[in-house]
């Protein structure tokens, strides 16, 4: 099966919370997370819920939706009303396949800076072999870099420090590195350090934003009893990616795959609301497409 791809990435404007199912020590509402790296992601099915919910508010096509993103009879009141061209009800899977967003780097706080972004070598291998899956070349000839631990190199950012301070981490420069690959792919992002597998593991775990969550008792005007709660958040900066791909024969005869790409990457753009606490402006984020190729 032939397909069109593209990498979609997320920019956290405000803080994220992609809530797991169970309480994990202290925290009661903590975050998705992989299984065997522990580093915070967003499910699949959360980033293709928030574009189909994004996708309504700005096209709001009922047949459109379900013609991109699949029908959902049970739940979805849009698909609801879809029928077939004989009045029938009819399931079909959607032109595009969402994976889980991915962390690319964190925001951590920094002695040089209010904060510097980090990431690790695992995760730019990671993000190598995603860009061969799209067809994307950009960092075809970029060479991962592996710093000791307790070292950081520091990517397209001529800082002067050897050492700088990471939360309460001291790490020392061992080198700079110009990578115009990456600053295409993020260019947001100017103060980019690599840091250990290791290190990052610790960051990814402990650099996490815990907010408390109390309820008002509406009688007495103070905290309710038993109301008090911990919500874990990606914080703001945090920077996440992942891959969307457009069947390019599901439809071939209704709509092709390339203005499906077209018309969906117009569409979902700029800012959209992904993850819970909508009410209190959580998980806004700012959205950049990078194309692929045919797979």
């Amino acid at each position: 099966m032939r397909q069109l791809a593209s990498i979609i990435t997320f920019y956290a404007v405000s803080p994220i919370h992609a809530g797991a199912e169970s309480s994990t020590g202290a925290i009661d509402n903590p975050i998705q997370r992989e299984r065997h790296t522990n580093y915070p992601h967003i499910q699949a099915n959360g980033v293709k819920g928030a574009m189909r919910a994004h996708y309504r508010r700005v096209e709001n096509s009922n047949q459109t939706i379900n013609y991109i993103f699949g029908t959902d009879l049970g739940n979805d009141k849009d698909a609801r009303n879809y029928k077939d061209e004989n009045n029938n009800d009819e399931y079909m899977a959607g032109a595009i396949s969402v994976s889980d967003a991915k962390l690319f780097a964190m925001p951590v706080r920094s002695n040089v800076a209010p904060f510097v972004w980090v990431t690790c070598p695992l995760i730019l291998k990671r993000l190598k072999t995603d860009l061969e899956l799209v067809r994307n070349k950009t960092l075809e000839n970029f060479k991962i870099p592996q710093p000791s631990n307790e070292k950081f190199i520091s990517l397209d950012w001529s800082n002067e420090e050897e050492n700088i301070i990471l939360e309460d981490a001291v790490v020392t420069k061992e080198k700079n590195i110009e990578s115009s690959e990456l600053k295409t792919l993020f260019p947001d992002l100017d103060k980019l350090l690599v840091i250990s597998d290791q290190m990052f593991k610790y960051v990814s775990e402990n650099c996490t934003e815990i907010q408390t969550h109390i309820k008002i008792d509406s009688k007495t005007g103070t905290a309710q009893e038993g109301a008090l709660r911990y919500a874990e958040y990606l914080p703001s900066d945090t920077v996440l990616y992942g891959i969307v791909t457009y069947d390019k024969s599901y439809f071939e005869n209704e709509l092709k795959a390339e203005t499906i790409k077209y018309h969906v990457e117009s569409s979902i753009k700029d800012f959209m609301q992904i993850g819970g606490d909508t009410t209190l402006g959580r998980g806004i984020v700012k959205i950049r497409w990078i194309n692929g190729g045919i797979q």
